[in-house]
């Protein structure tokens, strides 16, 4: 039995050389012997190229990037950043010295 009703056959698979692919059917279990029927011959035209997909221009290979990163940050000299620090610490120096010179006052104190 020779069947050649493949038009157009799927590029997955190839195309038959001299010999043509042996369609069978093997029925089996543990308990029995298995049974080989032999169905058909099976002779594959080479496939027909593929028209190209609608969004293939998406996925060919872009160009490299290429990063551009920040300059490092400019940091402003030690001496002003102490001065800083500091002018913002001197408030928390100053109630820490007032509150240690002043006396806590309690009821069994008079």
């Amino acid at each position: 039995m020779r069947l050649e009703n493949m038009a157009r056959p799927p590029a997955s698979l190839p195309p038959t050389s001299n010999r043509p692919l042996e369609v069978s059917l093997i029925l089996g279990s543990f308990v029995h012997e298995p049974a080989k029927f032999d169905l058909f011959d099976l002779f594959v035209p080479p496939s027909q190229t593929s028209s190209p997909h609608v969004d293939e221009a998406k996925f060919h290979e872009l160009p490299s990037i290429h990063h551009t990163f920040r300059s490092e940050q400019k940091l402003p000299p030690k001496f002003v950043s102490a001065i800083f620090s500091a002018l913002v610490l001197s408030p928390w120096v100053v109630l820490l010295g007032l509150v240690c010179h002043t006396r806590f006052r309690t009821a069994r104190s008079r």
